[in-house]
């Protein structure tokens, strides 16, 4: 819970995994999925992104010196109608003087990188054309499932987690 600027908890189990409480408090979070589980979870909480959070803070900002990176919005951000979490990433690449390529389709109209197909073949087929709107190699991400399905398209993701303390993202293995 944050009071005053204080984290005086952290929750580290996954949000499928949660059984939700009455409890009040603010949570952190910062993957559009666990945001929309959090609020059905949690009804008295407060659900604030991580990355809008970043944007009034002094962080060390790395410098990427105007790299170009493509960015991908998950399902779970468009589909909660998150504009806040897509401008948060956004700004947070500016910051970081990353260049973005936004694909054809992004934001609001962005296509399933495969993570909610029903069965690993259709995911990898779903990764592999979603990662062919990319015109860079390196793709910003900002879901752990995206970063799954990218991780078997010959694209890198870059999770912004990892951006942000200026480590590289290992790609996650679907099985």
């Amino acid at each position: 819970m944050l009071r005053e600027g204080i984290i005086d908890g952290l929750l580290t189990t996954c949000c499928k995994a949660c059984r939700g409480s009455d409890e009040r408090m603010t949570m952190i979070v910062c993957c559009p999925g666990c945001s929309h589980k959090f609020e059905a979870l949690y009804p008295n909480a407060s659900v604030v992104s991580l990355w809008k959070t970043l944007l009034n803070t002094d962080f060390p900002f790395p410098d990427y010196g105007g790299e170009k990176m493509s960015i991908h919005d998950s399902c779970r951000a468009r589909q909660r109608d998150s504009a806040e979490m897509q401008v948060s990433a956004r700004e947070l690449c500016r910051k970081m003087n990353i260049a973005l390529v936004e694909p054809l389709h992004t934001r609001e109209a962005t296509v399933c990188c495969g993570g909610s197909a029903p069965d690993l073949v259709a995911r990898k087929k779903m990764a592999q054309e979603r990662a062919k709107a990319f015109s860079q190699e390196d793709v910003v991400v900002y879901c752990t499932g995206c970063t799954r399905s990218f991780s078997i398209t010959g694209k890198r993701p870059r999770h912004l987690l990892d951006l942000l303390f200026g480590e590289p993202t290992q790609g996650l293995t679907l099985e």
